[in-house]
């Protein structure tokens, strides 16, 4: 059966065709098309009239580079960018899409854009390289704007996350500064007292027992009097770390002010009074600390007072008076002991306060 064929004149309209809707689209473009020889000079074969409505140039300048070469109109600044983007993709055998600056015959330079490629003959050897260029000057200017507007909005950010940070700091080191005791850091009177009424108000919720342990230093007037009050806040300082070695978790330690400290913790009300026995052993114990002067070595120690709620105390304010008097019961009996409501005579009655939340 013969086979049909297409006269090579029709095959030439219709090239024709599309060259010349080609031509006619890019014509309402502000760009051009281009190409040229894969050679050292870029000698160039094609270049259309969009060249002179974005540049000034004449296409007739660049043709067979009669008047000048292409790469003469790039700004010098942006050569390596376009060399580089060409290269990459010649060597990766796909289309180059860079943006670039164009320096016209007159005028401040335009940003373009170029889409472009390489073509290779039949025996894979590159021969031209084409492309289309667009001018986006305007849209360069928009998205130079929205790039400077979203610089300065993430700027703008990190300074208000920096000053949300800074405040927060602050905010924590003023609640610290006004919870702590500035020379051991160990939280003040203040925090005791909402330290003690929460535990108070929980073990009364729960069914478990509450144990306050009121610590009066021995002799720290002695050091003061003896070696000045910089001895004096190491020893305080040193004591602080005595005390929260001891501590656990759910522990509460505080200076009270002075050589006064108050120990808190909450547990099963059967072991409560045990363990409030052997903590307060074991600050005797760490706080016996030998002093030296020139004169002799100063023995410092503590008295502790121990109380328990709700077995021996009804309250928050029974639970201080208690320990606090059992403390003074021991300063008065010699000191560098531990002393528990067992100690009260049976005519002394306990502090009975009224129960608080």
């Amino acid at each position: 059966m013969k086979q049909d064929t297409v006269p090579a004149s029709v095959v030439g309209h219709h090239h024709d065709e599309r060259l010349d809707a080609l031509l006619s689209i890019t014509g309402r473009m502000d760009g051009y098309l281009y190409r040229c020889r894969n050679d050292a000079s870029y000698t160039m074969l094609y270049i259309s009239d969009g060249i002179f409505t974005v540049s000034g140039y004449r296409p007739s300048d660049f043709i067979h580079n009669t008047v000048r070469d292409y790469v003469s109109a790039i700004h010098p600044d942006d050569l390596a960018a376009v060399y580089a983007a060409v290269d990459e993709a010649l060597a990766a055998r796909r289309n180059w899409n860079v943006d670039y600056r164009i320096v016209p015959a007159v005028g401040e330079p335009l940003w373009v854009r170029e889409i472009g490629g390489g073509v290779w003959d039949d025996a894979g050897e590159l021969e031209f390289l084409e492309g289309f260029v667009v001018d986006i000057s305007d849209r360069k200017v928009v998205e130079d704007l929205n790039a400077r507007l979203l610089l300065d909005l993430k700027t703008a950010n990190e300074e208000l996350s920096a000053q949300k940070r800074e405040i927060e700091l602050a905010k924590q080191q003023s609640d610290h500064s006004a919870n702590h005791d500035l020379l051991t850091d160990l939280p003040n009177r203040r925090a005791f007292h909402d330290e003690l009424k929460s535990v108070v108000a929980r073990c009364g919720a729960t069914g478990e027992a509450a144990g306050l342990l009121f610590i009066d230093l021995d002799r720290f007037k002695e050091v003061n009097d003896t070696l000045g009050h910089e001895a004096g806040d190491a020893l305080l300082q040193r004591v602080s770390s005595q005390l929260r070695s001891i501590l656990r978790r759910a522990d509460f330690v505080a200076r009270l002010g002075g050589d006064e400290f108050a120990f808190l913790f909450s547990g099963d009300t059967d072991l409560a009074r045990q363990k409030a026995v052997r903590v307060a052993e074991r600050i005797l114990e760490r706080l016996r600390i030998r002093v030296p002067t020139p004169n002799g070595a100063i023995q410092v120690g503590c008295t502790v007072g121990v109380a328990m709620y709700p077995a021996e105390a009804a309250g928050s304010e029974a639970l201080i008076a208690l320990a606090d008097r059992l403390m003074y019961i021991g300063k008065k009996g010699g000191r560098d002991r531990l002393v528990t409501a067992d100690a009260l005579e049976p005519q002394q009655p306990l502090p009975r306060h009224r129960r608080t939340a």
